[in-house]
């Protein structure tokens, strides 16, 4: 695949996605850029987390592009605006960016991957759901997402809608679409316990369609790519599974290239031809 020098980032709106049971949004906006090239090129849809756009989703846009793939960042909602309905609130954003990519003449349609941190994690790990991703028919058709990269999410809410029947999402990962899913998780991470994402993996493996790895990085704290050059401490009520309380984001440049390198490694060898 012929790479070249990034194009600058383009401002584009395109409609969220309408599924049932879901809530819709009429306008999305996002940034997209297109490496140079012939073709018809793989994509990335980047999911950022509850505080908004912050540079880590460029951070790992400016290696996908270098190696020829074009990145939708999108804007879920502004810093502070974290939904408390939860992730799902925000299915019509991925999905929606999905469907925009796929009708662009300089995307393959069947090469979109999606990658989300933290609460865009949650999406990433979500969108996999071949339940959720029915729920979305009417409007994507047979769209689906090519792989899902997901770094920090919080694996123990996944696992609470396969564990509480009484929860009005239970099964959602009865079966999985098939795509592959990378999840990658820290052992400091405050969310939960370290071995939360690998219990949950484990959940799924004989699941119809799973398809999962696991990359773990024991000394890692939440956002261990956090493009800053400070250790800080937020306030959330969904850490230490839900009890609420302080959660450490230590930045580690080490770490952050490795497990950058190790997702684009995973994103390249599926989808490049």
């Amino acid at each position: 695949m012929a790479v070249g020098v990034p194009a600058f980032a383009d401002p584009v709106g395109f409609p969220g996605a309408q599924g049932t049971g879901y809530p819709w949004v009429e306008q999305v906006t996002a940034d997209l850029v297109v490496p140079p090239g012939d073709g018809k090129r793989p994509a990335l849809v980047i999911l950022h987390g509850s505080g908004g756009i912050d540079g880590r989703g460029a951070f790992h846009a400016a290696e996908m592009q270098r190696r020829g793939f074009a990145t939708l960042e999108v804007l879920m909602f502004p810093p502070g605006g974290r939904p408390r309905e939860g992730h799902h609130v925000n299915l019509t954003h991925a999905y929606g960016a999905l469907k925009y990519l796929a009708g662009r003449d300089d995307i393959d349609p069947g090469r979109i991957a999606v990658m989300g941190f933290s609460f865009g994690a949650n999406l990433a790990i979500r969108t996999a759901s071949a339940p959720t991703r029915e729920a979305f028919d009417d409007d994507l058709g047979g769209l689906r997402f090519a792989v899902h990269v997901a770094f920090y999410p919080t694996c123990w809410t996944h696992a609470r809608l396969q564990t509480n029947p009484r929860h009005p999402q239970f099964g959602t990962f009865d079966r999985l679409t098939g795509a592959p899913v990378l999840i990658l998780a820290g052992g400091q991470d405050d969310y939960g316990r370290p071995d939360d994402c690998a219990r949950f993996a484990r959940m799924l493996e004989d699941k119809p369609g799973a398809r999962i790895d696991l990359e773990f990085y024991p000394q890692a704290t939440h956002g261990w790519d956090g493009q800053t050059d400070r250790e800080r401490f937020i306030y959330d009520a969904m850490a230490f599974e839900g009890r609420g309380g302080k959660v450490r984001l230590t930045p580690d440049p080490e770490i952050a290239e490795r497990s950058r390198r190790r997702a684009a490694d995973f994103l390249a060898g599926v989808l490049e031809p």
